[in-house]
């Protein structure tokens, strides 16, 4: 009896755990209020040809399509179809915010407001709506969307289709395509080119009424390589650095609009700006980006470019990134080898000349007869070398390297590295407890660590051993 009731107490655990299981692996029912949701619109992102924003103390805003509009858009996607802002005029569209607010909008859900007898359009807001949508669709017709008050969780906003005296409730935190302004479908850059696709760059500070007048001037070069060298003035480019400003100039945008059409500049700064960029394409053709003043209290300052007239205003950030002085895109490393592609080692000190080759993988130091050096030693000198950072630019001027003692150096290392047997060389000098050094054939000259020549006269010693 015992193992009967055993068995049928295994056999109602199972049944029951498959029962679990099975309703386990069912989706779950939706809430009556999820079941309740119904889309706002029936037309498709492709029907809309034309559509208007219209919000309480704050002109319309018309957009179109381009081919309707009769002109281009902004930067239009590839293979999309271009949008033009017709009202207010004169404002160039972001095609792609257009884009994604047309695509957003056909899957807007609402759920219908509850009771019997529906209030008064008042009672929601709704006989003075705080926005409208209208969208004109390709079959001639248009559909408004009013836009009233918030529910009393402030969750929702009531709204309405204009065709339809039903009320419902748009769900705030699903609906932020609602919250779009002009703002946000205008062509925000603050440099309506294509920056990477340009061949230069000038930047120049404290310019003021046609003339440099202050801390200086740089121009950047874009090579065939696709790195921006400096070339005013010419001395060797941190790409890294260099490669950034021309991303973040060409990423640049607009924090807010000041004002769309400025009587005059000078309250702005701009008539005699901190900062003039100047972006040159191909062609030769000219844009500007001028900056100004401090916008009052807030991080950021007022620009304006020369395409088109609104004062605007670019954040901290973006400030800070194109403001940078010459210094921050200079390389501060003296060598560019590597030192697995080294191929030749020649040091000059003041216990003579050494000659290291490389063949192989291993080192030999010139000589009757030649030695073998060890390759760890070698690669512990080349290393050092390599490391090398610049603390200081002392001068870039021409015919100064005597008064730094650099005419007579203390050390000089020549380096032939890479399958095009590429030739650098270094000289470096100790003067009045400080170190220097240059690179032949360069006008600059740079000051190092005055702690360097202690670390590199054991590895010079080490060689020669």
């Amino acid at each position: 009896m015992k193992v009967s009731h055993t068995i049928i107490a295994v056999v109602i655990l199972a049944a029951l755990g498959g029962v679990f299981y099975y309703l386990e692996q069912q989706p779950a029912a939706p809430s009556a209020v999820e079941a309740a949701k119904q889309k706002v619109f029936s037309f498709a992102a492709d029907q809309v040809e034309e559509f208007t924003i219209e919000a309480l103390n704050q002109p319309a805003v018309t957009v179109r399509r381009a081919a309707a509009a009769g002109e281009p858009a902004a930067a239009p996607p590839a293979g999309g179809a271009p949008w033009a802002i017709v009202a207010p005029a004169e404002i160039a569209s972001d095609t792609s915010e257009i884009e994604s607010f047309i695509n957003e909008i056909p899957n807007l859900q609402s759920t219908p407001v509850e009771g019997d007898t529906p209030l008064a359009a008042s009672e929601y807001g709704l006989d003075a709506p705080q926005k409208t949508f209208r969208f004109k669709l390709r079959d001639g017709q248009t559909v408004a969307l009013l836009l009233g008050n918030q529910n009393i969780t402030g969750t929702s906003k009531y709204g309405k289709l204009d065709s339809s005296p039903n009320v419902f409730l748009i769900e705030t935190a699903s609906a932020t395509v609602l919250d779009k302004t002009l703002f946000n479908l205008r062509d925000k850059r603050a440099i309506p080119v294509a920056v990477d696709a340009a061949r230069q760059i000038e930047v120049e500070f404290n310019y003021k009424d046609g003339a440099q007048a202050g801390t200086g001037r740089l121009v950047l070069a874009k090579q065939q390589d696709g790195n921006w060298h400096l070339t005013e003035p010419a001395v060797r480019t941190d790409f890294g650095s260099s490669n950034y400003f021309v991303t973040s100039l060409s990423g640049a945008v607009m924090s807010s609009v000041a004002e769309e059409a400025p009587a005059a500049i000078a309250r702005f700064g701009l008539d005699r700006p901190a900062i003039r960029l100047t972006v040159r394409s191909a062609d030769g053709a000219a844009t500007n980006l001028w900056i100004g003043n401090k916008a009052g209290e807030e991080a950021a300052y007022y620009a304006q470019n020369s395409v088109r007239p609104p004062v605007f205003t670019l954040s901290q950030s973006t400030y800070d990134q194109l403001n940078q002085q010459l210094d921050n895109y200079r390389n501060r490393y003296l060598f560019d080898f590597e030192t697995v592609n080294a191929r030749r080692v020649e040091i000059l000190s003041s216990d003579g000349e050494m000659r290291l080759d490389k063949r192989g993988e291993e080192w030999f130091r010139a000589g009757t007869p030649e030695k073998k050096v060890e390759t760890a030693k070698v690669e512990t000198f080349l290393n050092g070398v390599h490391a090398l950072r610049v603390q200081q630019f002392t001068t870039d001027r021409a015919g100064q390297l005597a008064q730094y003692g650099l005419n007579s150096p203390w050390l000089r290392v020549k380096v032939t590295y890479g399958e095009e047997n590429k030739e650098e060389t270094i000289v470096f000098a100790r003067k009045d407890n400080r170190f220097y050094a240059a690179r032949q054939g360069e006008n600059s000259v740079y000051e190092m660590s005055p702690e360097e020549p202690t670390n590199l006269e054991p590895k010079v010693k080490d060689l020669a051993s």
